[in-house]
């Protein structure tokens, strides 16, 4: 299957996935973050992974460089799908036994509430 990656830049709510440029590959978008993307210095970036829809999110290491940009050898991916039923299951009713479940699941600093709910129009939730 084919697929292309976009940059996500989650500095705006919802996020959006840049047009331009589309890479080929995760390494060429995982560069690209490294690199910097012009117009969005100092945003919050993640790597969209698109079979069209959505099918894997990347959150690139915050682990600064030497050179101050991401590691991107590390990047933490995550299926598109997985993302949208624990952002649905944050926004179920208190009490509800999907709001239990969802508190119950560990919380990486990658999918945090507020990201999921920027990322909301991407994973079509």
């Amino acid at each position: 299957m084919s697929s292309t990656c976009r940059i996500l830049c989650l500095s705006h709510d919802p996020a959006i996935a840049l047009e331009r440029p589309e890479f080929p590959t995760v390494a060429d978008a995982e560069a690209a973050v490294l690199a910097g993307v012009d117009g969005h210095a100092g945003c919050d970036l993640l790597i969209g992974r698109y079979s069209y829809p959505l099918a894997e999110v990347g959150c690139p290491d915050r682990t600064r460089d030497h050179v101050g940009g991401y590691h991107p050898h590390h990047t933490v991916w995550v299926d598109a799908i997985w993302l949208k039923l624990l952002y649905l299951a944050q926004r179920a009713p208190e009490g509800s036994p999907e709001r239990k479940l969802a508190e119950r699941v560990p919380m990486p600093g990658c999918w945090t509430a507020e990201r999921l709910h920027r990322l909301r129009n991407e994973l079509e939730a």
